[in-house]
């Protein structure tokens, strides 16, 4: 039954992963182009009107951005991981490095939203007059997490890499 069900999943996903593909990234330049349709709220970082923001400020902005560029890398190689999982082949040789990359990603994903979140608020308010400045940090269990899980990941795909050297090794002696 799941021979079956298999493919079906993963070609479901791997619709859903290039949706997200083209979506993500669309919604990124729509918030910071589109500031009216409240996508990216910067009151919480600066007082500045958008249009008087210092280069300071767009730095941090992008810096910002930073994880959702490796998230986008990994929904990139779930693509990859879904169309080989739609041949009904989930122990294919191919899986383990690609499971590996995506949990890379995720993981760096994962600590750079940690590591960012003091970066871009004290980037976007230096515009600020001073006493207004801050620098946020940010840590979570929703975050610790997305770290753990993203970590395992890297670990099931490195597991799955070298069984399949292992068994590739096996053959021959047959």
């Amino acid at each position: 039954m799941t021979e079956v069900r298999l493919p079906k999943v993963a070609a479901a996903l791997y619709a859903l992963s290039i949706a997200a593909l083209v979506v993500f990234p669309a919604l990124i330049v729509l918030a910071v182009a589109v500031p009216s349709l409240g996508l990216f709220d910067s009151v919480d970082f600066t007082s500045v009107p958008r249009d008087e923001w210092p280069t300071l400020t767009w730095i941090g902005l992008a810096v910002g951005f930073l994880p959702a560029i490796f998230m986008w890398l990994a929904v990139y190689k779930m693509c990859g991981l879904f169309a080989l999982y739609r041949s009904g082949d989930p122990l294919a040789p191919q899986a383990g490095p690609l499971i590996k990359a995506i949990g890379s990603y995720l993981l760096i994903s994962a600590v750079l939203s940690v590591i960012v979140v003091p970066i871009k608020t004290g980037l976007m308010s230096l515009g600020n007059p001073v006493g207004e400045r801050s620098i946020s940090v940010a840590l979570n269990s929703s975050t610790v997490g997305f770290i753990l899980v993203a970590g395992l990941l890297c670990l099931i795909g490195w597991s799955m890499s070298e069984a399949t050297k292992i068994a590739a090794e096996n053959k021959e002696f047959i």
